[in-house]
């Protein structure tokens, strides 16, 4: 960035947390966290801790961060470097992104750039640039509303796990959306919070439907059908064996009136034979499971995006959603200024705004909304001219 550009940046964020101060609410044992920021233009600086809501309010006028982040963990001394923090526990945290979800419109959206020779192009990254075979390639993700969609509706499936599966209360789960590709679920549950990183492996790996065998479901090379059918999932159970029965209460097969589940499994296994089975079962499990961060989730001295914070990718906040199916992140979540501003925009594809269409841009002064500019910005697509 440009000086012009970062004074700009700074100016909006600044404005932001001068009037949105009250509205920045201190995590649940606030003295227990670490606290880090990114400056603009400048590395992360962590280790940081606060003794009330106010304190950190001052900090984010003062600062006027980039980003800024809080541990899920609570340590005894969270000033200190890791090894010397004393962990005593952690929220257990879900991150659920855009870019893990296979969707048609990214191949719309997303680019790739050859650093060699300024080739662009749509869709997947090549391994090699079509137009000089250079390797230096960057790649360029964007959402839109059918990702955020798509984010959405496993933010719905990861709950219903959480509820049905776990038997956690409603209450304890929080939803926000991140401010820019997705959703953050938080559960602070005290029963929880000493869960070291194999628990939340498994816990992970549960909702991602990981490790699930035919044996737990009853499939066996080696039974005979009349003893599968006592051991096949039926539709009222919980877990996976329910969610799979339901899956072929719902499945359409010609010519089969027969309402009793498990002889209508039984019937497709014998017909498909095995592997081909197993396979079956493999792509229901695609569809059924939550596709999160496995990563973020086992982490026990990760850092979240500190809720009503902005993204500096796109200078959204991180915004709780108290109503989910109502949410919409490219409308509810853009907050700064729409006072015009001239900037040079390198490229971006067309997109979505506050219910407006911008762009698409290709090396052209703008006058834009201010939160478009830092949109663009923040993705590194753009100076103040």
């Amino acid at each position: 960035m440009n000086e012009k550009t970062i004074m700009f940046m700074k100016q909006s964020f600044k404005e932001f947390y001068f009037k949105n101060a009250e509205k920045i609410i201190a995590p649940f044992r606030l003295k227990e966290r670490e606290f880090g920021y990114v400056p603009f233009n400048k590395v992360m600086i962590r280790h940081l801790s606060f003794q009330n809501e106010g304190n950190l309010r001052v900090f984010l006028i003062k600062k006027i961060p980039r980003s800024v982040y809080y541990s899920c963990a609570y340590y005894n001394e969270p000033t200190l470097v890791m090894n010397e923090k004393g962990w005593k526990g952690s929220d257990l945290i879900f991150d659920i992104d855009a870019d893990d979800i296979p969707t048609q419109c990214k191949e719309e959206h997303d680019h790739w750039i050859c650093k060699d020779c300024n080739a662009v192009g749509k869709g997947k990254r090549p391994n090699n640039c079509p137009m000089c075979g250079g390797l230096r390639i960057d790649k360029e993700k964007w959402v839109c509303q059918y990702c955020l969609e798509a984010t959405k509706d496993e933010v719905i499936k990861l709950i219903d796990f959480l509820l049905e599966d776990f038997g956690i209360s409603k209450e304890k789960i929080n939803i926000h959306f991140s401010g820019h590709r997705g959703y953050h679920v938080t559960v602070e549950n005290i029963d929880l919070v000493g869960l070291d990183q194999l628990a939340r492996s498994e816990i992970s790996d549960y909702v991602s439907g990981i490790g699930l065998s035919l044996e737990s479901l009853g499939i066996s090379k080696k039974a005979s059908s009349e003893k599968m059918y006592h051991i096949l999932p039926q539709t009222n159970e919980l877990s996976w064996r329910g969610r799979i029965a339901k899956f072929f209460s719902e499945m359409e097969l010609k010519g089969y009136n027969n309402k009793d589940i498990k002889d209508k499994i039984i019937l497709i296994y014998e017909k498909k034979r095995h592997k081909k089975f197993e396979n079956l079962i493999k792509e229901i499990v695609r569809k059924l499971n939550a596709k999160i961060d496995t990563m973020v989730t086992t982490d026990i001295h990760r850092i979240f995006r500190l809720p009503n914070t902005l993204h500096g990718s796109t200078g959204m906040p991180k915004k709780r959603c108290k109503d989910l199916l109502s949410f919409n992140p490219l409308i509810d979540a853009v907050v700064l200024s729409e006072e015009p501003i001239q900037i040079f925009v390198d490229h971006s594809p067309k997109f979505f705004l506050k219910g407006n269409t911008f762009g698409p841009f290709k090396s052209e002064k703008a006058k834009l909304p201010s939160m478009v500019a830092v949109y663009l910005i923040g993705k590194g697509l753009a100076e103040v001219s």
